[in-house]
């Protein structure tokens, strides 16, 4: 790939460059800047130990509070300038975001102070007096503003607006999970409108020049773990991908900025452990042979490290090498940055001693750091010169007016065939086929709303990594390859193409939602983003023609798997106890009775477990087992079947291991299924495996919906907890 300084045509710079940490101090480092605003965080407590991450290593900060900060103008921007904090009537202040207004007069920024709980959104005049004005209020945190045109304000908030409440991450639950949020720069609260909310957290919100809103977003669903780019409408409609789904250089990417159209310099690092810093990375995301930020292609995005010697996982950088936090592109092909020297990982955390971040100029033709600012007792960064610049177009908003909250929203497909994804599909009818030639054999499309710890106090959904999940329903696919439904509007949702069996043919690993009203086509199952899919039927397509089936349905119709002592409705031990556990008991008849294998776990305390484990026992007799930190009692029938695809790097097992009896997220390689095997909905005669059925060879019979129920189990990833079992925040069940 050709570099991106080539592309750039990044001039050779005049300007006299100071070494990387020093320099004469009265020299200007940044020609034509007259003042930077910057936010300056405490790291030293009252007791004099360093708070270096608030508890938390993720990349994405969580709200650590450590008075002591403010937020800060350097005039002129040079190590010995005056010093200016326009936040200092307030006592106790920490900073989590600002932005310069797009006349350069005004700052909008996140505290919070002695005063208060939370952090809330601010406005300051950057000159004279900072006549500082309160917008946001409540028992809520918001952070990270941005100026966005047509006098409002983007910011990330945690405020809970579904009928259950605040999500919380969703596979260890002790954090709140956050979304984009906007305000008139105005009014503010009195004009609040809270976007649809993912399962887990929306951060560093970043103007594009097209009036859109770009945002790094942690996405778990499965063994999905990982911080992407999306871009929104400002009205929060057409929340999509804009990089990092395709494939990209590191697990996280954050803290970026738009440095012309379709081209983006941000922070590529772990998703944990190195305190939000990481290398520098340019993004491409401009479509080939289109025109520049008119057509972007995030599926093939292009990436270039920048900083080649940062470590884009956990490790210690080289002596000199350190860590990056957010680049701010001057226009000139140099960034301003924060940097720290040192581990910048979490051996800083473990060593209580913080790392020190800095305000430096960043030379890409040089890789030189030349020191613009850095007090040694504070964290300073996230540096902005003042100055004006241009304000991008008020992007038009999807929805005007605003329909009422409760208008359904539309999902639907062009044409499920369309597929631009060189995979493959093996199970039952399909073995090594390609997914183009799979995905013809679509008939319907199941829709799977997510949730997480608002449904009560869980912190595993069970032995897998899935999250809780509801079915509203499995959509008709019409012989044209579309279809539409109609589903309640801000609720996380994926998608899978399942075939005549009821078996995914493909499960989507990407979170999806929209707004009252929003429509969501897409062209196909990952069709080719810059290339246009057309009905196959003639102007609208024959799903389109038949109108959206209603799934727009109360929590309490969702349809739900929970495992075991589910206050309504059916359990999945139910199919067992019905027609299995009468030979799978342990029993003398059992084929596998005495047969088990022996599992040693080291803890992450250090201390060894060991369990034996059943072969294959499908009672309800409880069995403990380690995972994820905990000991936990599941079901006999839960652990046997889940636990050899849930154990973890440090666990040694020996003696009769048994197949991966259900693999999460795909019921058609479970060897569960397998051997139950399923007909046709259309040919009773046919069927997914060409070996006779069982329970039917030994006598026992076994309808098509329990088999479904099965097959819907493995398929939405074999969580042991739904909303049936879980007693709610309320104190009931749902």
């Amino acid at each position: 790939m050709q570099s991106w300084l080539a592309r750039v045509g990044v001039p050779t710079l005049t300007a006299l460059l100071v070494a990387c940490s020093g320099g004469d101090p009265g020299e200007s480092v940044l020609p034509g800047v007259d003042a930077l605003v910057f936010q300056q965080n405490a790291f030293i407590t009252d007791s004099g130990a360093h708070n270096v991450t608030g508890g938390s290593m993720q990349t994405i900060d969580y709200l650590r509070y450590v008075p002591g900060g403010g937020v800060m103008v350097l005039s002129p921007p040079t190590p010995d300038g005056e010093l200016r904090n326009l936040t200092e009537e307030f006592e106790g202040v920490d900073i989590k975001g600002i932005d310069l207004s797009f006349d350069a007069t005004q700052v909008v920024f996140s505290m919070r102070h002695a005063g208060d709980t939370h952090f809330h959104i601010y406005v300051a005049n950057v000159q004279g007096d900072p006549n500082i004005r309160q917008l946001t209020f409540g028992d809520w945190h918001d952070v990270k503003p941005i100026w966005v045109p047509g006098d409002r304000i983007a910011f990330v908030t945690n405020q809970p607006y579904t009928e259950m409440g605040t999500r919380a991450d969703e596979y260890n639950h002790s954090r709140v999970v956050t979304q984009i949020a906007t305000i008139s720069s105005v009014s503010g609260d009195a004009d609040r409108r809270l976007c649809a909310q993912n399962l887990s957290h929306s951060a560093d919100p970043f103007l594009m020049s097209d009036g859109r809103i770009g945002f790094s977003r942690w996405e778990h669903l499965g063994p999905v773990n990982d911080v992407k780019l999306m871009v929104m409408n400002p009205d929060c409609t057409q929340m999509v991908g804009l990089g990092g789904t395709g494939g990209k250089p590191s697990n996280s990417l954050v803290q970026f900025h738009e440095v012309s159209p379709g081209e983006f310099v941000g922070v590529a690092t772990s998703r944990r452990g190195t305190i939000q810093a990481g290398a520098l990375v340019y993004m491409d995301a401009r479509a080939e042979g289109g025109v520049d930020g008119v057509l972007l292609d995030e599926q093939h995005a292009r990436f270039e490290i920048l900083t080649p010697n940062v470590p884009t996982g956990e490790a210690s950088p080289p002596a000199g090498v350190g860590r990056y936090r957010r680049p701010f592109p001057l226009g000139d092909g140099r960034y301003l940055v924060g940097w720290a020297d040192g581990d910048v990982n979490e051996r800083n955390e473990l060593a209580q001693t913080a790392p020190n971040f800095g305000i430096y100029l960043w030379d890409p033709e040089t890789r030189r750091r030349t020191l613009v600012f850095d007090d040694p007792n504070f964290w300073d960064g996230y540096a902005i010169p003042v100055r004006p610049r241009d304000v991008p177009p008020v992007h038009p908003g999807v929805l005007a007016p605003a329909p009422d909250p409760n208008t359904p929203a539309i999902f639907g497909s062009v044409d499920v065939t369309q597929t631009i994804l060189d995979e493959t599909v093996r199970g039952a009818q399909f073995d090594g086929t390609p997914l183009s030639e799979a995905l013809r054999q679509t008939a319907r499309v199941r829709i799977i709303e997510g949730f997480s710890s608002e449904i009560g106090p869980v912190r595993q959904f069970g032995l897998t990594m899935h999250e809780g999940a509801a079915i509203l329903g499995e959509a008709q696919v019409y012989e044209d390859g579309s279809w539409e439904a109609a589903v309640p509007p801000q609720i996380p949702y994926h998608l899978q193409a399942i075939d005549r069996f009821g078996m995914a043919i493909r499960n989507q690993l990407l979170w999806i939602q929209a707004n009252p009203g929003e429509e969501r086509r897409c062209g196909g199952c990952h069709e080719d983003r810059v290339g246009q899919v057309l009905p196959r039927s003639g102007p609208t397509t024959l799903a389109q023609q038949a109108g959206p089936e209603d799934f727009n349905i109360p929590i309490s119709d969702r349809l739900e798997l929970p495992w075991y002592n589910a206050s309504s409705g059916m359990n999945v031990q139910d199919v067992f106890d019905r027609a299995c556990v009468s030979c799978h008991d342990g029993g003398a008849s059992d084929p596998f009775a005495g047969r088990s294998y022996h599992v040693e776990v080291t803890t992450m305390d250090g201390e060894m477990l060991e369990y034996d484990v059943p072969y294959l026992l499908l009672t309800d007799e409880p069995i403990e087992v380690y995972y994820e930190r905990e000991v936990v009692p599941y079901p006999a029938s839960y652990v046997t079947l889940l636990y050899p695809s849930a154990m973890m790097g440090d666990s040694v097992v020996t003696g009769d291991v048994p197949p991966e009896w259900v693999t999460p997220g795909f019921a058609r390689t479970s060897r569960l299924i397998e051997a139950l095997n399923i007909n046709s909905e259309s040919d009773a005669s046919e069927w997914a495996w060409t070996h006779p059925s069982h329970p039917e060879d030994v006598g026992v019979d076994l309808t098509r919906e329990e088999r479904l129920t099965l097959i819907r189990m493995a398929d939405l990833g074999a969580q042991y907890w739904a909303r049936r079992n879980v007693m709610s925040y309320t104190g009931e069940s749902y």
